[in-house]
């Protein structure tokens, strides 16, 4: 059977129990009608279903177990951030399926023709970053137009909004900054090894971000956004942060709250909803959205 049949079987499985804790028959059942639908052969017994379980452990930390209040159901044991993890993982495998699929099926399905940049540089700074090896690199700012040479001490990598940066302490003025994977070039892994010991929480730096810029500029706050129902019912299905909760919610509107830093980004994000959206407070973010709205304006008198 091929790789890639296995694969999809896990994450049909996975894709069953994340609705609802199920028997074997239940999830063979299931795995039957996908077959079906996919024209592929998931076709399992207890025994394969039981190496399933194990392989999704050491392949995805994804834990499933049984016995749970006396029934023979199935569930899948909650892992918190790993779980958040392996569960993007399991994305990205389903987009590479989805990508093989649009080959054979191109008039159906349809890809987004702009592509985050950088990515091909990817495993190279991991591995720097694991080695605690210095980097060499040319750094583009697409603000002032200037190229720059740059050496660091890599820390991390982060994802955001599509794209990937770097986390690194820059050694020209010992600051810690962040550099788009998109707009470096000529990288160089030195043999050099750094040894300063840097005790950076990212996940704790960026809880109350959104994006990747202006991560120091002021403390997080309370933010309400109302929407229109419309647009609300996206925002509800696709949170803007992980601490967003509805506050209200009628006919006419969405109110939403975050608990969240202003950013660069933020506001950039808030913008992007045109008039879909109303900032309740906090009023100084009110005054940002007033005085870029009103520029914009000028712009086209």
């Amino acid at each position: 059977m091929p790789k890639q049949t296995f694969l999809s079987r896990y994450a049909l499985i996975i894709k069953r129990l994340e609705k609802s804790p199920a028997t074997f028959q239940e999830i063979a059942n299931y795995l039957e009608r996908e077959a079906d639908i996919q024209d592929k052969d998931f076709t399992i017994s207890i025994r394969t279903f039981q190496r399933d379980i194990k392989d999704i452990y050491e392949q995805l930390d994804i834990e499933i177990a049984n016995e749970r209040k006396g029934d023979k159901r199935y569930f899948i044991k909650e892992r918190g951030e790993d779980l958040q993890r392996s569960q993007r993982l399991l994305d990205s495998y389903q987009t590479i399926n989805a990508i093989k699929a649009s080959q054979e099926f191109n008039q159906y399905v349809f890809l987004e023709t702009r592509k985050p940049k950088g990515l091909e540089h990817f495993y190279g700074l991991l591995y720097a970053i694991k080695s605690k090896l210095v980097l060499k690199f040319n750094h583009y700012k697409y603000w002032d137009d200037t190229l720059t040479e740059r050496k660091v001490h890599p820390l991390a990598l982060k994802e955001s909004q599509g794209r990937w940066y770097l986390l690194a302490i820059d050694t020209k003025d010992a600051a810690f900054k962040t550099f788009g994977l998109d707009r470096m070039d000529e990288i160089e892994i030195t043999k050099a090894k750094f040894k300063e010991k840097y005790h950076y929480d990212f996940n704790e730096m960026f809880k109350n971000c959104f994006g990747i810029l202006n991560v120091d500029d002021g403390k997080a706050q309370i933010v309400q956004l109302a929407f229109t129902y419309q647009q609300g019912q996206y925002v509800k299905n696709y949170p803007l942060h992980h601490s967003q909760k509805i506050v209200k919610e009628n006919t006419n509107q969405i109110i939403i709250e975050l608990y969240i830093a202003i950013t660069y980004d933020f506001i950039m994000e808030v913008l992007h909803f045109g008039d879909e959206v109303k900032v309740l407070q906090p009023l100084s973010l009110i005054k940002e959205i007033v005085k870029i709205s009103e520029s914009v304006v000028r712009k086209y008198k």
